[in-house]
C-alpha cells in the first residue's frame, strides 16, 4: 500500500484509494451473507453483476463502492489496480463456481466456493489479502520458469 494524497473523485487510473476497496469488499461479504441467511442462491448475482461491471467499466461504476465506501474512512493509502484486478476475477470466479453449482443443485460446491470467497473477503478487511499473495506466487513461479 502506498500513501498518496487523497483523490475524491472515482477516477483511478493505476491505484485505487484504499476505502473505496473497503467499501466493495463489504459489499460482497453483505451478499454472501444475505444469500446463506436467506438461503436464496440468486442474491449472489447482485455482487456478480457488480464486479463484472466494475470490471468493464472501471470502480466509478461500482455499486459497492458508491454506496459503501462512505462508510470508511477517506484514506490516502491506495491498492495497485493490477492486484485488483487479479482480486477481482478471483471473486467472479468464486460468484461463478457457487451461482453454476447452486443451479445444478451441488451445494457442497456452492458452499466450498462461497467460504473461499468469504475468507477471502475477510481476510482482505482484516488487512491481509490473500489474492495479492497468490499473484505474487504466480508471479514468482513465472520468473523462476523462464530463468531456468
Amino acid at each position: 500500500m502506498r500513501q498518496q494524497p487523497v483523490n475524491l473523485s472515482y477516477d483511478c487510473v493505476d491505484e485505487v484509494p484504499l476505502h473505496r476497496v473497503r467499501g466493495n469488499q463489504l459489499g460482497i461479504l453483505l451478499s454472501v451473507i444475505a444469500t446463506v441467511i436467506a438461503d436464496q442462491p440468486w442474491i449472489m448475482l447482485l455482487p456478480l453483476v457488480v464486479q463484472l461491471i466494475s470490471r468493464t467499466y472501471g470502480v466509478k461504476y461500482n455499486l459497492f463502492v458508491r454506496l459503501l465506501s462512505p462508510l470508511f474512512p477517506v484514506s490516502a493509502k491506495t491498492e495497485a489496480r493490477e492486484l485488483l484486478r487479479f482480486n477481482n476475477l478471483l471473486a467472479i470466479l468464486f460468484m461463478t463456481v457457487a451461482l453454476v453449482a447452486f443451479a445444478l443443485g451441488n451445494l457442497v460446491v456452492a458452499y466450498i466456493a462461497l467460504g473461499m470467497l468469504t475468507v477471502a473477503v475477510v481476510l482482505a478487511l482484516s488487512g491481509f489479502c490473500l489474492g495479492c499473495f497468490m499473484y505474487f506466487q504466480w508471479k514468482q513461479f513465472r520468473a523462476r520458469r523462464r530463468s531456468a
